[in-house]
């Protein structure tokens, strides 16, 4: 089962309806038709462009083996989500430090260009429950299943085996690989859903060039964390049932690409782990490489809500995208689900429109929050709310200050 991607159409009706104003007949019709037709042709060229190609690396012996990689799933006694995905090993994921541009480079060139296997057959197995799944043409596979008397109770962490037992072409032993889910306490206080880019790590999101410079250039152990971030994520993530009763989600427009690299760069620097819901960029025959920033992160938000209609969430994003926007516009849809909003004011975005919008709603809604430089100010909203301790808080504050000194 994939997930749907949800657009808001709406507001480009009254366009529509100008256009047929002024041009009536069927020219809207046939731009969208040539629009349609040309996506279509553009991935039936890229999919025998890939099927070539394979054929050839095969034929001469450089096709590297099948990896699966498994992402991080979330759920509750209900129904439990996963995914993950079968791609070439070209030794990305495993690959050590380093400290040279040009071998980071390398490596993020061969991270983008990724080598999905299509058709692969994997099974899956659940404490007594078990299954198969076969990949789609990007090389994901997605799972929902109800779980049954098979649920960990009280485990913040549910394990699902899956195993690959054949891929396309490729002479191979079956490979197994574990599937994390999160599944919340019953004595959650809050949940957090967490931007990534330029939120918890710099990587200048909101700057083209700069974006790609420290995306291409970087591997997780030379990215900057922001000061506060462990301290304040792991006092959040905290509660009565120990280090992981609150759970941490991150909600990116970044690709599925980065997962691993995300992942290590949380482990780290010892920031919560939780379930990313990344972006897919690919072509297909009902989109172009990528869907759009807001539509992909508000769905993504919703499904969280939908899946624990009784927990709130503390938000937190930065002012370089549309964060704050589309913030303010989850928490006039969702009354009462979100608890605050925490966002990080980054270079010259601090004072857009978007930014005094959000103030605006938020305080109409009387909705706590916290922007600036750093998370002290968030900090101290948490410690206001009995989110956090005071002990926790100056953990917090103690990271931020240590940063400032040195700057």
């Amino acid at each position: 089962m994939r997930a749907t991607a949800w657009w808001n159409l709406p507001r480009y009706a009254p366009l529509a309806y100008a256009i047929e104003r002024e041009r009536p007949g069927p020219e809207p019709l046939l731009l969208s038709n040539f629009a349609d037709t040309s996506r279509m042709l553009l991935h039936r060229i890229e999919t025998r462009w890939d099927r070539a190609r394979f054929a050839l690396r095969n034929r001469v012996g450089m096709a590297s083996k099948p990896i699966v990689v498994p992402y991080r799933g979330y759920g509750d006694t209900r129904e439990l989500w996963c995914k993950g995905r079968v791609i070439e090993n070209k030794g990305i994921i495993a690959a050590p430090h380093s400290d040279s541009i040009l071998e980071n480079i390398w490596q993020t060139l061969k991270r983008y260009d990724s080598d999905e296997i299509p058709g692969a057959e994997l099974s899956w197995r659940f404490g007594e429950m078990s299954g198969s799944v076969v990949t789609d043409e990007e090389g994901y596979f997605d799972l929902t299943f109800h779980p049954g008397g098979e649920l960990s109770r009280g485990a913040p962490w549910q394990r699902l085996r899956v195993h690959l037992l054949s891929a396309r072409g490729r002479d191979m032993n079956p490979i197994e690989a574990e599937v994390c889910i999160r599944t919340p306490s019953k004595n959650a206080a809050i949940g957090v859903i967490s931007d990534i880019d330029d939120t918890i790590v710099e990587t200048g999101a909101y700057d083209f060039l700069k974006h790609w410079r420290t995306v291409v250039a970087n591997s997780a152990e030379s990215r900057q964390v922001f000061p506060g971030v462990p301290s304040l994520y792991s006092a959040l993530a905290a509660g009565s049932e120990g280090p992981q009763t609150n759970p941490v989600f991150y909600v990116s427009s970044s690709p599925w690409n980065l997962f691993d690299l995300f992942e290590r760069f949380m482990i780290l620097h010892d920031i919560p782990l939780g379930p990313m819901l990344l972006k897919d960029f690919g072509l297909t025959e009902t989109k172009w490489l990528t869907g759009g920033h807001d539509g992909h992160k508000t769905a993504m938000i919703e499904a969280i809500f939908a899946r624990y209609p009784d927990l709130s969430f503390v938000l937190v994003g930065d002012s370089g995208q549309r964060d704050a926007l589309i913030y303010a516009k989850i928490a006039e849809n969702h009354p009462g689900r979100v608890a605050a909003v925490f966002i990080r004011e980054v270079a010259d975005t601090a004072k857009g429109d978007h930014m005094v919008r959000m103030r605006e709603t938020l305080d109409r809604l009387a909705i706590p929050f916290a922007t600036g430089s750093h998370l002290g100010g968030a900090a101290e909203i948490a410690h206001t709310q009995g989110w956090i301790s005071q002990d926790q808080l100056n953990a917090v504050q103690r990271s931020v200050s240590r940063e400032q000194a040195k700057e």
